[in-house]
């Protein structure tokens, strides 16, 4: 496009020329005014989406003797661990800014132990390394409870009768997978819902959305950097002291898949969620296969239940930045890394906090019942696909740390530079010499000098 060009210069004798009637230091504020104010919109409406935080009177509430609280999750999860001591090991020892236990458990067939650190297996035949989130927003009862359900079908069927169906799930999964579950990720936030009854809590004690806290395109429009704000991201990446669990855990172990448990509506959602990879249409790694498997996970409750699947920024215009499985996946180079929202319609015009991220008391149990099948499908596709990368000889390098990936490059580069080196020190067959004598002496490298090709001919 071409642009005008406007000769704006005056003269004594320009006729009917007036001086502007602002001056530089008048439009310059103006200017800023403007600036300020558009700033100011763009900032009400990348959070216009967003829920107030404060309490609202409910539709219904939790029954406690139905669901968990705080208290008995750390309870129920102490005494499976104490009932199945081969099968389930608790670490309490991470915690929250409050001190409240993020609790973690490691599920797996200890007889037969077989669990990559540091990329380096045990023994042969590495198991499936899967990792589960749970509790990350505080308003979210539903994914927690489901939790509970699946493991007591896990080791429902480790006393059955061997012939059992119960028996035979227990066995493959126990047997080929090594579970690993933060069983609540935001322990503070739980504890401040059920002190002050606000259904509508997300956040840590601090307010900070842990799932806007992380360091992957953090701060961006898809986040808030108001406290009050239910996508509060924190002052900085991994500001809170929640975040060291996954942290951690994806430092030490090479995890095949990542799943972030939510609740509100049924969707299976795929990296990448933020603003900038939705700007620029950003595919995570791996992207056929993951999903190939949501494809799995989201036929596993027909007719009952529907979900949508596929990459986030596609299923919908909002985006989230500094999201865990978005880090896990971009970052921590997880093959598999999903957020699934495991329950809910959505937000009505009657609908307050509680009513949309869990259901009644009365209709729980049904609810996690229907559900489970997708862990069912998820275990069943992680163990196929894992079975394929051993029989084709695959050893995923995406799963490698970023430091290993690193050194092992330059370890590759160290070698070829030695052989290198050496050969030079070698000396060179005549074979090769005597097919040089046609070749001009200026046309040699200067590193060779007359006198040494001369002793070597």
């Amino acid at each position: 496009m071409m642009k005008a060009i406007v000769d704006v210069s005056t003269s004594e004798s320009d006729e009917g020329y007036q001086q502007p009637i602002l001056g530089g230091g008048t439009m310059l504020y103006l200017v800023k005014f403007t600036l300020l104010l558009l700033t100011w919109c763009c900032c009400c409406w990348t959070s216009s989406d967003a829920r107030d935080v404060g309490i609202q009177t409910e539709l219904y509430q939790p029954n406690y003797k139905v669901y968990h609280n705080l208290s008995t999750i750390y309870q129920d999860l102490r005494r499976m661990a104490q009932q199945y001591p081969g099968y389930i090991h608790l670490d309490e020892s991470y915690k929250s800014r409050f001190g409240n236990s993020q609790p973690v458990i490691h599920v797996t067939n200890f007889s037969s132990f077989s669990t990559r650190r540091n990329n380096v297996q045990s023994s042969s035949v590495s198991k499936t390394m899967i990792l589960l989130s749970y509790g990350e927003h505080a308003r979210e009862f539903l994914p927690v409870e489901s939790m509970f359900h699946l493991l007591r079908n896990l080791t429902v069927g480790i006393s059955s009768p061997t012939d059992s169906a119960a028996y035979k799930y227990s066995k493959s999964v126990l047997s080929e997978i090594d579970l690993f579950i933060i069983t609540m990720m935001n322990p503070d936030g739980r504890r401040h819902i059920e002190t002050s009854q606000n259904y509508c809590w997300r956040g840590t004690s601090t307010g900070v959305d842990l799932d806007r806290n992380f360091d992957w395109n953090f701060g961006g429009r898809g986040s808030s950097a108001k406290q009050t704000d239910e996508e509060f991201r924190g002052e900085n990446p991994f500001s809170e002291p929640e975040c060291k669990v996954l942290l951690d855990l994806t430092s030490k172990y090479s995890f095949d898949v990542f799943v972030s448990l939510h609740s509100g509506i049924r969707q299976i959602l795929l990296p990448f969620t933020d603003s900038h990879s939705k700007k620029y249409k950003i595919k995570p790694l791996n992207y056929e296969n993951q999903m190939k498997m949501a494809k799995d996970l989201a036929s596993c409750c027909k007719p009952k239940l529907s979900y949508r699947y596929g990459l986030a920024y596609e299923l919908s215009d909002y985006t989230a930045d500094g999201t865990i499985y978005d880090y896990l996946s971009g970052a921590r180079n997880i093959p598999f890394s999903y957020a699934i929202e495991l329950w809910g319609d959505g937000e009505t015009k009657n609908s307050k906090c509680f009513d949309v991220f869990n259901p009644k008391s009365e209709d729980l149990m049904e609810s996690v019942r229907l559900i489970h099948p997708m862990y069912v499908n998820l275990f069943t596709s992680i163990i196929h696909w894992k079975h394929q990368q051993v029989t084709n000889g695959i050893f995923n390098q995406t799963n490698l740390k970023p430091f290993q990936s690193t050194f092992m490059y330059f370890t590759v580069v160290v070698i070829v530079v030695v052989i290198l080196l050496l050969l030079m020190q070698m000396k060179i067959p005549k074979m090769f010499l005597n097919r040089r004598r046609v070749v001009s002496l200026r046309s040699l490298s200067s590193t060779f000098t007359f006198s040494s090709l001369k002793n070597n001919l």
